[in-house]
């Protein structure tokens, strides 16, 4: 969970309103809290906002969804401020600089090229050492598909991406991209991050999310790109299915193209969280079919319905919908949609 500050600002139009009726304070903050915010401390303040709200949320994403559901209410407005524990502020601090923009020559015909040449000795090799027997099932799902498309797959393990990207028909692996912390893949003492973004064809994401994080996945969406992104935020530990951040619901639901989700069993036996070298183990991966969110009535919903899915071909149950009313969709983070990290 993540706290922000949230400073609000009565309407002039409501000012009458909460004055014949107090408790209609204590209504936002009952919605605050069906939508799966916290409130942790709330103070009445002088100056140019009237309320100053310390809220826990879940990422960005949903602190961002829980200001617009609020706001429509039309009761107030609202800035919002992630806040940042002085401890971990001073590590961010000593983090050395990264690179945060994408490579713009990686989506070449040149680069696709020598990606396509270089793989063997850069995934696949290694993908056939190790994942022993390597079963995949579920391509038929993927039969006559074209164009743009999130892949998600569970992230227990570093071999989840080499063994996805191998899963996925070539339809789909020549054209995908991967979203990859930039803390991690792309700081300054890496001399080589030109590398990643070439053979193993992935971009920078900034964790600490941002609308700007879009951008350049939805210029791949228009130009019949597909990305992979891990939906749970980090690996598990456990190597059950973790709660879905809401990011990916995000993206999908505004560059309205599908999701394809891929469930990958065994990398905890050949790679786990804390493992530097892997070692042989059986790996059995399954391909669902896409998921469009049209029919998804909010973000939350459409997180369900991309969690389910996951769940499902992982043959545990699902869960069920969250408890929301229609919501308009927020703004989206990247680093919520989760990163390789």
């Amino acid at each position: 969970m993540s706290t922000y500050v949230v400073l609000t600002k009565i309407r002039a139009a409501a000012e009458k309103t909460l004055t014949q009726n107090p408790d209609r304070l204590s209504e936002i903050n009952a919605e605050v809290k069906r939508l799966g915010g916290k409130i942790v401390l709330q103070y009445a303040t002088l100056g140019e906002y009237d309320f100053a709200t310390f809220i826990e949320a879940e990422d960005n994403a949903a602190i961002a969804l829980i200001g617009a559901e609020v706001s429509s209410l039309g009761t107030i407005r609202s800035t919002t401020l992630p806040a940042i524990e002085m401890g971990r502020f001073e590590k961010l601090l000593s983090i050395a600089p990264y690179r945060t923009e994408p490579h713009a020559w990686q989506t070449n015909l040149w680069a696709r090229i020598v990606r396509r040449v270089g793989r063997y000795w850069i995934t696949d090799k290694h993908v056939q050492a190790y994942c022993q027997p390597f079963d995949i099932s579920g391509r038929e799902n993927l039969k006559g598909f074209k164009g743009a498309a999130i892949v998600i797959a569970n992230h227990s393990s570093h071999f989840d991406t080499p063994v996805t990207v191998s899963a996925l028909p070539e339809g789909i692996r020549g054209k995908l991209l991967i979203a990859a912390a930039a803390d991690k893949f792309y700081g300054s003492r890496k001399k080589r991050t030109w590398w990643y973004s070439l053979f193993h064809g992935t971009f920078p994401v900034h964790r600490g999310g941002g609308t700007k994080q879009l951008e350049y996945p939805m210029a791949l969406f228009k130009k019949g790109w597909s990305i992979l992104i891990y939906p749970e935020g980090g690996r598990s530990k456990s190597g059950q299915v973790q709660r879905f951040k809401h990011g990916v619901a995000i993206m999908a639901m505004q560059c309205k193209v599908p999701v394809i989700p891929v469930y990958i069993d065994g990398l905890r036996n050949v790679m786990p969280k804390g493992q530097r070298e892997p070692r042989p183990a059986a790996v059995n991966a399954r391909i669902g079919k896409p998921v469009w969110l049209t029919d998804a009535a909010s973000v939350p919903d459409g997180t369900t319905m991309l969690e389910n899915a996951m769940r499902e071909l992982a043959g545990i149950p699902p869960h069920h919908a969250h408890a929301t009313a229609s919501a308009p969709i927020a703004e989206p983070t990247m680093a919520s949609a989760g990163s390789s990290s």
